[in-house]
Order: C-alpha cells, then structure tokens, then sequence
C-alpha cells in the first residue's frame, strides 16, 4: 500500500509540471498583454518597459518559465498583476476555503440524496417511482448549472423570496450559500443516483443475493448486507471525481452569485491576463484531483478490503 502511495505521489510531478507548463505557454501565447490592460492601448512606452521588466515579462519565455516552476517549488507562485503586487498564495489561501465549502455541502447533499434515489429506483425498477426517479435524473444531467441557477433564482429569491438572490456574508450565514449548494448538487446527485441504479441492478443479479434470498434472509437484511455495499464500490469514482469538479468547477456558479471564491477569481484573472494567478489557480486544480483520485483509490481498500495495492515492482 505504501510502495502504491509513494509511486503515485511520484507521477503526480511529471503531470503538475506538464500542466504548469501547457498553462505558461497558452497564456504567453495568447494575444494582448496584461500591461495593456493596465496602461491601455496608448500608454507611455518608458513605462510600459519598466512594468514589463517589473514583471519580467521582458526576459524570454523559456526563463519566465523556470523562474515560475523555481518559485513554485519554494511556494512561491508569484504576485498578481491585476491585484496590487497581491501573493498569489495568499489570495488562494483566503478564496480556495469559500469554493471548498460549498464543495463540501454540496457532495454531501448530492451523496445522500442520489444513493437514496438511486436505490429507491432500483428496487422498483420498471415501477412509476423508477421511471419518475429516472426522469428526473435525466433533467439534471442535461441541464447546465448556468441554466439551473437563473430558475432556482426566480423561483426561491424573486418568486418565493426565501433566499437572497446573490452576496456572500460568510458561512455563518446559510441563506447566502444554500442556493450555490443546490446548484452545485443537481448534476453531481443525479449522476449518483443514475450510477448507484444501474450498480444496484447489477448485484440484485448475482446468484450470492438469490442465494441469500433463499436462505430466508429478510429482504432489509439483504439490502443491507450483501447489496449496498457491493454497489457502492463503482459510484465511490463518481462521487470523488463529482467531488473533484465540484472544488475546481464552480466557476459558473460564483461568478453569478457574486461569491468570491477561487472560481470567481480565476475568471477575472483570465479576463485580465493575470498570469501569476492562472497558472497558481491550474496548479492548484491539477493538484486537487491528484489527491482526490488517490483518496478514492484508498477508499476503495476501506470499501472492499479485497482490494489491495501493490507497486508494479511487486
């Protein structure tokens, strides 16, 4: 298990510096610059040579490159142009908690709701509830978060008004997040449930459950013991990589509900070309899923520990 973790966490390096430098290069090779956004298309040009030595924007790109991968190595990940010389580190540190609450809710809420459902929909499979839970299901895939906040908007802010309709005064304050958090839910609770269904009937198949069902086991009984665990196993991927999306992936959902998150922050370092911050934001991202990915996989041992790990030199 240790031999798998440490390798693992050894091809994590290759993948953080690919993504750096795919990240670095895109942005460098993007039209514009940040110092026009900064000065404007007719700024002085003694001054836009002091800023962009500032900034080191001057020195070629493979230099910029390995000063950022250099800095980034001791935890620094540069300064944002956009926002006063401000560390970027210091604006993930202050914005990442935000977005990983609402995460945190959110797979929480999509979790619970999407195994029951999932469940309830297998065990009447074919039955109205199944092909209602279904239909359900298939909305929210379908529909995209920037589709599902406008409704919930009008229906509980602006129809109902039980919930404001943007701001963020802290997490002290439930109002101001629960409607981010069923947004974020929907798509992640409906996949649940569609895969804990189709996993659900999967095992209800398997001769050990008819064998249980013959013994007299009572049905609760074999629900318990012998069918929700063994379909688990394949929705714990979904739900760590729901998971995954949801902590890099509400950038839609922040930037509409004004909550100032690291979603809401990427896309306006994006619109300003601030470097610095993209490239600690992509890091950042690549690095979440890494460690998701690996505690799904460590997971999989406490689930079924007829799972075990071993490194490819064993």
């Amino acid at each position: 298990m240790l031999s798998a973790l440490r390798t693992r966490l050894l091809l994590a390096i290759p993948t953080l510096l690919l993504v750096s430098f795919i990240t670095f290069f895109l942005g460098y090779l993007a039209p514009g610059s940040p110092i026009d956004l900064m000065m404007g298309q007719h700024g002085d040009p003694a001054i836009r040579k002091q800023l962009e030595h500032a900034y080191g924007l001057d020195l070629p790109p493979l230099t910029q490159y390995g000063r950022f991968v250099w800095n980034a190595l001791h935890g620094d990940l540069g300064k944002s142009f956009a926002m006063a010389n401000r560390p970027v580190t210091q604006m993930i540190a202050e914005q990442f908690p935000i977005t990983a609450f609402l995460a945190l809710m959110s797979i929480l809420i999509a979790t619970v709701v999407g195994l029951v459902a999932g469940m309830v929909a297998a065990l009447r499979h074919n039955r109205l509830l199944d092909r209602a839970t279904m239909g359900v299901v298939l909305v929210s895939v379908s529909l995209p978060p920037f589709v599902v906040a406008p409704v919930l908007t009008v229906l509980l802010s602006l129809k109902l008004d039980w919930l404001p309709a943007s701001g963020w005064e802290g997490v002290a304050y439930p109002e101001y997040w629960i409607l981010p958090v069923l947004v974020l839910a929907a798509r992640p609770t409906a996949l649940i449930a569609r895969f804990m269904r189709s996993s659900m009937l999967d095992v209800l198949r398997q001769d050990y459950v008819r064998t249980a069902n013959a013994k007299g086991l009572s049905p609760a009984r074999v629900i318990a013991k012998h069918t929700v665990k063994n379909a688990f196993l394949p929705v714990l991927t979904v739900i760590g990589n729901s998971f995954g999306y949801l902590l890099t992936g509400s950038f839609v959902v922040e930037n509409i509900f004004g909550i100032p998150g690291i979603g809401y922050q990427s896309v306006q370092s994006i619109l300003s070309r601030d470097y610095p911050v993209i490239q600690g934001v992509a890091l950042l991202v690549a690095f979440t899923f890494i460690v998701v990915n690996l505690v799904v996989d460590m997971l999989y041992t406490v689930v079924d520990p007829r799972v075990r790990y071993e490194s490819s030199a064993a």
